[in-house]
């Protein structure tokens, strides 16, 4: 692939990045990038990746590694960086999650622990943990009574080596050979303690991972963890490696899951990082980058104020909070006005959001069933998220598209992509029989399968998703992806695609079934935290009240971090919505806004939100 000159690369699809966002991108020093919503935080570490691999400024063979904070985001970003690269160029970029990127290091190198702390081949992740918990009141209940679950947990993830002979260390020791050696299951909190204790005990490995990557970029930045950030400096502090880190203070939700507060200062203290600033949002219509303005100053007491994109109309941009008298109104209305956007405004479906602080079955899980009921199609997105960012599973969806859908030419090349990633050792013209052998493929499935399309049966589907696993190799997956070593995550993803695709196809076509597995005209509805990283044309807050924000006493900065980062996923409109009247868990609650009373106030200050009544109009 030809080279070009430092001076004579642009920005990839004719971007226009601001003076501050262009420099960062050219220069190879440590950075902080301090950027609000719709800065363009993500799109920058795209284009850093194309400088540096389309002028060769990351000489060959050194790699850019990308540690995100969220699957999709690690996903976002490697797809981008692909989209302006070119398969051959981006292999030399690598996209992860911090979780992710641990276990890489732990089931590569973990022949290099201490013998008493070896984990077996096939051990098991825990997400709850309560199991690690019920180890330790199992194995001392008078220790367990005597302190917190906080502390025992913190003692429990804490650095290696951290064996003596107090009463405490010895506990937690025979808690971690227990669950390494006997029950062989890990959360991915040890996994990374594991994995940096492996760094900081051999050099060698250190000296590899650090002649492999060059270039370490670090996403969301502001989301970081104590046991991620030691990862990092384990792996990485005072190499030759160069830092980006981005992110953004007034969107700090974390710090429930054990982000680190300190953390901006830190990295510049332990780097020696310049700290730079984006001001441009260009995400956001003018009216609403007013409101986030004014929100920053007066809610946040911040002054990082932001610019909008000239690309908007001075006066666009709507915000409006909705007061409802109990909740059955609060959907049959809100479902009218859906209705009338899709039709009238013509927003996709998929170009709006509703979003809930927590709780989402309490807040929306009636008006889930009375959307899907009433022609308005709608899911709990969190329940996909996962599914849909990880590679294998694209893959196969990808590759059904490609043989029942002869018009979508995306998905063919996103299924040579993937395909052509596999064999990395290929030349050019084995390239060419490789994209020839899989229209052969797509060919001869087609034949035999395509007179079913409509009614295809449960057993063919499975048939098709066989033969596609087969055409790429499992073998070869399992090498070019080592999370897929782990038998049970490869055949969970097939086994859920599997059963998405059957379910959805009884009464359906496939390619129809497609469409609902990956959410096409299908309204996504989740968290605050699980929209982190994303977009809408319009976004619909369910429930801003006191008893969604029933935390906001004990942590009222995360809680209005959190309230900002729900304005901000919102392009031109943004609804707030409160009742009266919600449905608890055991009968229909009062609500009340004094808890967050200031969130009401400042909204009402700001001269740009309207407050409006809302009853049901039945004629509609």
């Amino acid at each position: 692939m030809r080279r070009i000159t430092p001076e004579n690369w642009t920005p990839a699809d004719g971007m226009n990045l601001e003076s501050n966002a262009l420099s960062i991108v050219k220069v190879s020093g440590n950075n902080l990038v301090v950027a609000g919503p719709g800065a363009g935080k993500t799109e920058l570490l795209a284009q850093k990746a194309a400088f540096l691999l389309q002028t060769n400024s990351c000489k060959f063979p050194y790699k850019i590694l990308a540690i995100s904070f969220k699957r999709d985001a690690a996903y976002n970003l490697k797809e981008r960086v692909q989209q302006r690269c070119g398969e051959e160029l981006s292999r030399r970029f690598d996209s992860l999650t911090f979780d992710s990127f641990a276990k890489q290091l732990l089931d590569r190198f973990k022949n290099a622990l201490p013998i008493d702390f070896r984990i077996k081949e096939d051990y098991n992740i825990i997400f709850d943990e309560r199991y690690i918990l019920d180890k330790y009141y199992a194995l001392d209940t008078l220790f367990y009574k005597n302190n917190t679950k906080d502390s025992i947990l913190k003692l429990h993830n804490s650095q290696f080596p951290h064996f003596n002979n107090c009463q405490a260390e010895k506990i937690r020791q025979a808690v971690w050979i227990d669950m390494l050696n006997n029950s062989s299951e890990l959360s991915f909190k040890m996994i990374m303690r594991l994995a940096e204790y492996i760094i900081n005990t051999n050099p060698k490995i250190k000296k590899y991972l650090q002649q492999t990557y060059k270039y370490i970029f670090l996403d969301e930045f502001q989301d970081t963890t104590g046991i991620q950030y030691d990862l990092f400096k384990s792996c990485f502090l005072d190499s030759q490696s160069y830092f980006t880190a981005v992110g953004d203070d007034k969107q700090r939700i974390m710090l429930w899951a054990g982000a680190q507060n300190t953390i901006f200062d830190d990295f510049i203290l332990d780097t020696k990082a310049s700290r730079v600033p984006l001001t441009m949002n260009f995400r956001c219509a003018p009216r609403l980058v007013k409101l986030l303005n004014y929100l920053t100053e007066y809610l946040l007491d911040k002054k990082d104020f932001a610019t909008p994109s000239p690309k908007w109309d001075s006066e666009q941009g709507e915000c409006t909070v909705f007061i409802f008298e109990n909740y059955e109104e609060e959907m049959k209305i809100l479902l009218q006005d859906i209705k009338k956007q899709i039709k009238n405004d013509k927003v996709e479906p998929r170009n709006i959001c509703i979003l809930v602080k927590q709780q989402l079955s309490k807040y929306v899980g009636d008006l889930i069933e009375y959307f899907n009921t009433n022609g308005v199609s709608v899911r709990d997105e969190s329940l996909y998220q996962d599914l849909l960012t990880e590679e294998l599973p694209l893959y196969l969806i990808n590759m059904l598209y490609t043989i029942f859908d002869k018009n979508n030419s995306k998905a063919k090349q996103e299924s040579f992509a993937f395909l052509s990633n596999l064999h990395t050792e290929f030349e050019d013209h084995q390239l060419l029989k490789l994209e020839s052998d899989l229209s052969k493929s797509v060919k001869q499935i087609r034949k035999k399968y395509i007179k079913n399309t409509i009614n295809i049966k449960e057993e063919e589907i499975i048939e098709i998703i066989d033969q596609v696993i087969e055409l790429a190799g499992e073998a070869r997956i399992k090498a070019h992806f080592p999370s897929y070593k782990n038998e049970d995550l490869f055949s969970s993803l097939i086994n859920r695609v599997k059963r998405e695709i059957v379910n959805n196809s009884k009464q359906n076509s496939l390619v129809k079934a497609l469409d609902i597995l990956i959410g096409i005209n299908t309204i996504p509805i989740m968290t605050i935290h699980k929209s982190k990283g994303l977009e809408y044309h319009t976004v619909i807050f369910v429930g801003l009240e006191d008893g969604a924000f029933w935390s906001f006493q004990n942590q009222p900065d995360e809680d209005k971090c959190a309230f900002f980062v729900a304005l901000s996923r919102a392009k031109e409109k943004v609804v707030f919505t409160f009742s009266k009247k919600r449905k608890g868990r055991y009968r229909v609650e009062s609500q009340t806004i004094e808890k967050i009373k200031v969130l009401f106030e400042e909204l009402y200050k700001s001269k740009v939100v309207k407050f409006e009544e809302r009853k049901l109009n039945v004629e509609n």
